[in-house]
């Protein structure tokens, strides 16, 4: 045990209940110690180091368009940044009509856990890809027109649909997704972001199941904003790791006072 050694646990004059307590306490601190240490947090952005104008330091083009993403003033806080992911109109941004995808991650990504917030500039047809392995092999989850249709589509010679869905969500609103890949299925779900329960309190969006693509990397889908993105293992993985001044790991929702 962690500390067994110590004179305090072998001195005659500590009663023995005094002993027991601090062994308990040491273990439960040994055990949240190894808890935060296995958590893999695979990917994190929040922009903050990029500059106003610039495209996004850890992203990479996957699909190369005419469009560019770049870090821009969040447009309901200006002293937060968070990416744009085009600088065309939502018509003119989509891969399948010339648009860039931007992207993160490793190629040999298979499930995980992401979680991001997202704000519609206007009503179109626009969201995320996952399993992403170039411009005509990947899934989208993708918002449609009118504000309540949520579906999975598959990109292979062409768009198939996996699963179709439905979460009412507006333009202008900053909103919170989560997207969990586990084999072949697949669960997007979609909360207001100033919605403080927990995505296991939140009815999945789109549930679909495809087994074409077994990997790839995460992206954008057109002409959306995008803001503290996690991406780990599990939902617990979700974290900072914690710095020497710190006592708890920091979660998303700490990182920037956007509320």
């Amino acid at each position: 045990m962690i500390f067994k050694n110590l004179s305090l646990f072998r001195c005659s004059q500590v009663p023995e209940k005094t002993k027991l307590g601090l062994k308990i306490i040491v273990l439960l601190l040994g055990l949240s110690i190894a808890g935060q240490a296995s958590a893999v947090l695979l990917f994190h952005d929040d922009f903050e180091k990029d500059k106003i104008g610039a495209e996004p330091g850890k992203w990479e083009v996957g699909h190369d368009g005419k469009t560019t993403a770049k870090v821009v003033a969040d447009p309901k806080k200006a002293s937060n940044k968070v990416l744009l992911t085009a600088d065309n109109p939502s018509n003119d941004s989509r891969h399948d009509v010339g648009g860039s995808i931007y992207v993160v991650g490793d190629a040999g990504w298979d499930d995980y856990v992401a979680e991001w917030d997202i704000m519609f500039p206007d009503d179109f047809y626009m969201g995320v890809v996952f399993r992403f392995q170039d411009g005509e092999k990947f899934y989208l989850s993708d918002r449609r027109q009118g504000g309540r249709d949520y579906h999975f589509y598959k990109r292979q010679g062409g768009w198939a649909l996996v699963q179709g869905g439905l979460v009412e969500n507006e333009p202008e609103v900053w909103y919170r997704a989560q997207l969990i890949l586990k084999g072949d299925k697949f669960t997007f779900k979609l909360k207001e972001r100033k919605d403080n329960r927990s995505f296991d309190k939140i009815d999945p969006a789109t549930e679909g199941e495809d087994g074409n693509f077994k990997t790839g990397k995460f992206g954008n889908y057109g002409l959306v904003y995008i803001d503290n993105i996690f991406i780990g293992d599990s939902v617990e993985d979700l974290v900072l790791p914690v710095e020497p001044q710190d006592k708890l790991s920091t979660t998303w929702g700490a990182i920037k006072d956007t509320y």
